[in-house]
């Protein structure tokens, strides 16, 4: 009886600081969340970033591959917000895409010169090489918000598998 009553009491226990701990992690979220709202002088001055990412694993004789990934980042916000947030929105997302577990599979080109080669080049971008594509495109693609004829725009950049083909394209929005 005494021990099951201790073992209650310890399990109680662990409960009570696993929910502290849970009150506590959301407790700082919501006050992290309500500073960055406070900073905001206006909904218009706030710009949004969403990731939809998609891949697929290939599992064949024990072992799993990368199969085929897409990686696509939608980007609202003002015109006038875009551009004075240009490098924090660059490095937000190069920072997000440098976490991801694909990034060591964008295949830098596909050339038919390569197939005569005597040995195998490596096929794979370097994250140098990554980081800057990702530059180019957003930089690119803020410089074209710019040249709209509305305060608010979508930037969509499509990251696939191979980075030559990654883009992305700026659209107006009403509003």
């Amino acid at each position: 009886m005494k021990k099951n009553l201790f073992t209650m009491l310890l399990v109680l226990s662990g409960l009570s600081i696993v929910t502290i701990s849970s009150i506590s992690i959301m407790g700082t979220a919501e006050s992290y969340a309500q500073t960055g709202e406070l900073q905001s002088k206006s909904p218009s001055s706030s710009i949004h970033i969403t990731k939809d990412s998609s891949n697929s694993y290939v599992l064949s004789s024990g072992s799993s591959h990368i199969g085929t990934f897409d990686t696509t980042y939608t980007i609202l916000g003002s015109v006038s917000s875009l551009k004075k947030s240009s490098d924090l929105i660059t490095s937000t997302i190069i920072k997000d895409f440098d976490q991801s577990p694909v990034i060591g599979y964008v295949i830098a080109h596909k050339s038919k010169s390569d197939t005569n080669m005597p040995t195998l080049a490596n096929p794979f971008a370097d994250k140098t090489t990554i980081n800057e594509k990702i530059k180019i495109e957003i930089q690119s693609s803020i410089n074209s918000s710019q040249k709209l004829k509305t305060t608010q725009a979508e930037i969509k950049c499509n990251f696939g598998m191979e980075i030559n083909d990654w883009k992305c394209s700026t659209h107006g929005l009403l509003g």
